[in-house]
């Protein structure tokens, strides 16, 4: 069950607690119109928090560093990490946070930005405004949906060629079966696909298209090795749109065709 503060200047949701092992999960959302001078910390968290600063300005000191921040930046808490943050006398900055944690949430902030501090898009501002607006629909699901939005908007657009590939070889193996192509791995990465090409080739040593084909085999092998599939429906399953191609490629790479394979190393 969902605690909720409702204050004139202060909004508060948080989510229930999970057990260490769930990958991510939402546990906080809030909004809050700062007094003149209002200061928080020195404290630890022991999640990461994201705060959208929709109006006046402040500053966040880490480490010893002092950094400005105002409207339309956002600066982002890392577990365990000591911050203190202090709104301005005049101009006191008004702000909407997320806070998650989970096994997973270090690994998807590592995708989403190095950077403890980014310029924000409008959508994630919006997804946090919307569900303080009508939290009658808000639950677990919803914040994620909700995080995921604030994650978007604060993403760093120019990642670098190792976060680049790691991101390119996830992508593939998690998606090797839908009909997925260079140019648009290429296009979720924010790059244009030659740049993308040269990038990933460099790093794994071949092309990005024969190292998608070379994965689609790979999981063909074992459809036409361990189940009764057709060689239309393991074409189909590991993401080639037609047989001609399959075979065409599957012979290519094994020097086989895929019902040679089949019966050459069937271990039904």
């Amino acid at each position: 069950m969902q605690t909720k503060y409702n204050l004139a200047k202060n909004f508060h949701i948080s989510f229930p607690i999970h057990e260490q092992n769930s990958l991510i999960y939402v546990c906080d959302i809030g909004h809050h119109i700062t007094e003149p001078g209002h200061c928080h910390g020195p404290a630890v968290r022991s999640y990461y928090l994201i705060h959208l600063i929709e109006k006046g300005k402040g500053t966040i000191e880490r480490g010893g560093k002092v950094t400005h921040l105002s409207e339309g930046d956002a600066f982002i808490i890392h577990p365990n990490e000591i911050t203190t943050y202090t709104a301005d006398k005049n101009e006191p900055w008004e702000y909407y946070w997320i806070g998650f944690a989970g096994s997973y949430s270090a690994d998807i902030m590592r995708k989403t930005t190095t950077e403890l501090f980014a310029r924000y898009h409008k959508s994630g501002l919006i997804a946090l405004k919307n569900c303080i607006g009508n939290t009658s629909t808000l639950d677990e699901i919803e914040g994620l949906r909700i995080l995921f939005s604030v994650l978007d908007a604060i993403k760093t657009e120019k990642v670098e060629n190792r976060d680049v590939v790691g991101l390119a070889l996830d992508y593939i193996e998690n998606n090797y079966f839908r009909p997925i192509s260079v140019s648009g791995i290429a296009s979720q990465l924010g790059l244009s696909r030659a740049h993308f090409t040269t990038v990933f080739t460099k790093a794994v040593g071949e092309s990005p298209y024969n190292y998608l084909t070379k994965i689609r085999i790979k999981h063909a092998k074992q459809y036409l090795s361990s189940t009764t599939l057709s060689i239309t429906e393991v074409a189909y399953s590991v993401g080639f749109a037609s047989i001609e191609r399959f075979s065409d490629q599957f012979k290519k790479y094994t020097d086989l065709s895929p019902l040679a394979y089949r019966k050459a190393y069937s271990l039904l």
